[in-house]
């Protein structure tokens, strides 16, 4: 079977036998249907290296990402990279404005606004999360350290939104909206969550009582966030979107998943609330979308007519996520009634993924002057995003189909295959739009959205669809009293009954034991410091500790190795009691990245045997892991060259 990307390379799969797959670029447009695999210049090689495509993948997908998941890593390392280029080595932070090829565009202003330094921060500690690669924290650190310094009232309190390259704050005495109040918390949580660095901490809950005491409207008839307050906060008008579902995406979520406090509960079933009575209730006397401005009593603006499809499916998104960890019919219903509802009025069936933007009254495309119609970098993500997590809760094809199908677009045409990073605009047939440039940063786009994008695709993929591990890693500064960190990746779902858990541990290359994989934490005593490389897998598998007679399990040979090894299965696996489990095996480098993967199905206690190259792969120390989905086993393997 062969994938095709927007650029003409094509990928080709074929099978060596027994299980392992690999691949040949040929750079023919001719052949299946076009999907995209990688860039050429930046993907090529991880693909040649380390892709491992299975030939009947499990849900059908066509997008080789899907297929699998691990191509988002390489995917995530690619866009984080894009925006060294704009980070100030000098007064620390990113510049906000961005051309196609990564420069500083100064004729746009040399800006570093504190929505861009929060979301680059978000950006650079996934990155880091995905690929071990400590030099993302550093540029985290630094977007935090220049957002913190100068981005925050300290005379009202709140975060300022323009800040020039020096710190300097850009039209201090501006109305604060609770989209940039809500965005200034993505990047330090997330800085937070993977370091549980108390600075971060700070900056949270500092932020956090900001927003309950200015912005939010606690009267029983008009609860919710302001949408708006001036500097003072003396003044405050409005609701909305942003400041509704913003707050769930940014913040109120990950809060009650990592603190588990009932305060953080109570407010993310008010937002909630808001959403299904407001946002969603107003669907019904509208042409297309929802209402999504409103007066200070959610009433309406009758002015406003804008709806935009990217922000229907990010309620389904947030509203999946709810249910998942918060089960509730009406949250699960509403969220599949957005989706339906987008994939009937507001998404290209042709060419895959959502449309831009609407009038909700008419019903009317909004094409801004220009002869095609238009889709945008961030609403892609969100068709994909509630597409799997849509998929996860129902398993209704359909939901996957919209993810597959809009992750396929977005490699194939908003990837730019020769700077890197993504495009902010295309037509819906994948072409450029001239009138509006090809830049990748500006006052809204960061590297946010194509990072989160790689994010949730990594963990959907493994945990959701593949139900495969996935490997997070952390770091933490050592402290003066032992902690209890709660990691918490993606939501569980607890409205089945399923979830992930806490699977294995590592700390400098060293299996770490202490972790409560119930509870989904890790205990670090005082004295420990560095980075813990996290494998997370479905809460049903536990590990299988080797006995002392190895053949019962696991056996592996020659080991050390050059070009190949061969593996024998005990009757662990092959025995009578286990010939209906379906047998997995992975390989997995180092950085925790699964450089081969097959089936092992077919073996039995009369030919328990098979052997697997390894001559492509770089010397080094590896994982073989074994699963027969209730019970894993595992062995070192070491390559030399």
């Amino acid at each position: 079977m062969g994938y095709t990307n927007a650029a003409g390379c094509r990928f080709v799969v074929f099978p060596y036998p027994p299980f392992t797959f690999f691949g040949e670029i040929i750079l023919s447009s001719s052949g299946s249907k076009s999907h995209s695999l990688m860039s050429p210049k930046h993907f090529v090689t991880a693909a040649l290296m380390s892709l491992v495509l299975t030939p009947d993948p499990s849900h059908g997908q066509q997008s080789a990402f899907l297929q699998n998941p691990d191509l988002f890593v390489g995917f995530v390392q690619e866009s984080a990279d894009f925006w060294r280029g704009v980070h100030d080595s000098v007064n620390g932070g990113f510049f906000t404005n961005v051309s196609r090829e990564g420069q500083l565009i100064t004729a746009w202003g040399t800006n570093k606004d504190v929505l861009t330094q929060s979301r680059n921060l978000y950006a650079m500690v996934r990155a880091f999360q995905l690929t071990g690669d400590e030099s993302f924290l550093d540029l985290a650190e630094s977007a935090f350290g220049f957002m913190t310094a100068h981005g925050w009232d300290e005379t009202n309190g709140g975060w300022f939104s323009g800040l020039s390259s020096g710190g300097s704050v850009l039209n201090a005495n501006a109305f604060k909206t609770a989209f940039i109040q809500h965005y200034a918390m993505l990047g330090p949580l997330a800085y937070a969550e993977a370091t549980d660095d108390s600075t971060a901490w700070r900056w949270v809950d500092r932020t956090m009582d900001y927003l309950n005491d200015v912005f939010w409207d606690g009267s029983a008839s008009r609860k919710g966030y302001f949408d708006r307050v001036n500097r003072t906060g003396s003044f405050r008008t409005g609701k909305s979107f942003n400041a509704t579902v913003d707050a769930l995406t940014t913040h109120a979520i990950a809060l009650w998943m990592l603190r588990g406090d009932d305060v953080y509960r109570i407010r993310l079933e008010e937002l909630t609330d808001n959403i299904i009575d407001h946002l969603v209730e107003s669907m019904d006397s509208q042409a297309i979308g929802f209402a999504e401005k409103y007066d200070s009593n959610w009433l309406a603006l009758v002015d406003e007519r804008m709806t935009i499809m990217g922000h229907v499916l990010k309620t389904a998104w947030v509203l999946g996520r709810m249910h998942a960890i918060l089960p509730d019919a009406r949250r699960l219903e509403a969220a599949r009634a957005l989706t339906d509802h987008v994939l009937e009025k507001g998404y290209d069936h042709q060419f895959g993924g959502p449309y831009k933007d609407y009038d909700r009254t008419t019903g009317t495309m909004q094409l801004y002057g220009l002869p095609d119609s238009t889709k945008a970098w961030w609403q892609m993500e969100q068709a994909f995003t509630a597409g799997l997590e849509l998929y996860r809760l129902t398993d209704d094809p359909s939901y996957l189909d919209m993810a597959d199908e809009t992750i396929s677009f977005f490699m194939d045409h908003f990837v730019d295959p020769v700077y890197g990073e993504v495009y902010a605009d295309r037509t819906r047939r994948g072409d450029g739009i001239p009138q509006w440039g090809d830049h990748k940063g500006n006052g809204y786009k960061a590297a946010y959205h194509s990072v989160e994008t790689g994010w949730y695709g990594y963990l959907y993929g493994h945990l959701a669809l593949a139900r495969t591990p996935a490997t997070i890693h952390y770091r933490f500064d050592a402290s003066d009293a032992e902690r209890v960190v709660t990691l918490a990746p993606l939501e569980n779902d607890t409205s089945m009954g399923e979830g992930y858990a806490i699977y294995s541990v590592s700390y400098s290359g060293m299996p770490w034991t202490s972790f409560d994989a119930a509870t989904n934490t890790l205990i670090i005593p005082p004295s420990v410091e560095g980075v813990f490389t996290v494998v997370f897998d479905q809460a049903n598998v536990v590990a299988v500790e080797q006995p002392s007679d190895q053949t019962r399990t696991l056996e592996v040979w020659p080991n050390p190795t050059r070009d190949h090894i061969s593996i024998r299965l005990g009757d662990a696996f092959t025995g009578s009691a286990h010939l209906t489990r379906s047998i997995q095996w992975y390989l997995i480098d180092a950085l925790g990245r699964t450089v081969q993967r097959g089936d092992m199905t077919h073996l039995s206690s009369t030919s328990p045997t098979w052997h697997l190259e390894t001559n492509f792969l770089a010397s080094g120390v590896y994982t073989l892991l074994v699963t027969d989905t209730v019970q894993r086993v595992s062995k070192r393997v070491v390559i030399l060259k």
